[in-house]
């Protein structure tokens, strides 16, 4: 909870009281919300990441570091036995919810009084010194003092 996985607070759809986490063995999860008033049961994925899977936690989190961690497609087709399809299906999901958390936690940097110091540069391989490098051109920049910063990709 405390990584923001798992709501920390959860409302009952029926009464709106709080309601709180019970251990239950039956469920796939392990735990439960459970209305205090109306006793009122819901899944402890309601309102997480976690509520568009069948797949039990554990099984969700060890595919989600995997992937996170660069681990090869195949090797964890032949660990997990998912297929690639489920993989890909995952690593774009995954993708998704980075990049909106990224978005929703952004925030402008500059403003009056502050310096903020701004580069280009070209991310790639070069093959041979020298010559052409193929890559990606990123812009980004620095405010100083408190080191927030902004990255950004330049497509032409």
């Amino acid at each position: 909870m405390e990584s923001g996985l798992i709501k920390e607070k959860f409302n009952c759809v029926r009464c709106k009281e709080p309601c709180s986490i019970i251990k239950q063995k039956k469920s796939s999860n392990g735990s439960i919300w459970r209305c205090k008033k109306c006793s009122a049961e819901k899944s402890i994925r309601v309102g997480s990441w976690f509520s568009c899977s069948k797949l039990n936690l554990q099984k969700i989190l060890r595919l989600t570091w995997d992937l996170i961690t660069g681990a090869k497609t195949c090797d964890i087709e032949q660990k997990s036995s998912f297929s690639s399809a489920t993989l890909a299906d995952w690593r774009h999901f995954i993708h998704k919810q980075v990049l909106d958390h990224v978005e929703l936690t952004s925030s402008k940097i500059g403003g009056v009084g502050k310096v903020v110091e701004a580069d280009e540069s070209k991310f790639g391989k070069r093959y041979h010194r020298g010559h052409y490098v193929e890559g990606q051109w990123v812009f980004g920049g620095v405010e100083h003092n408190s080191g927030k910063l902004f990255l950004a990709a330049v497509h032409n």
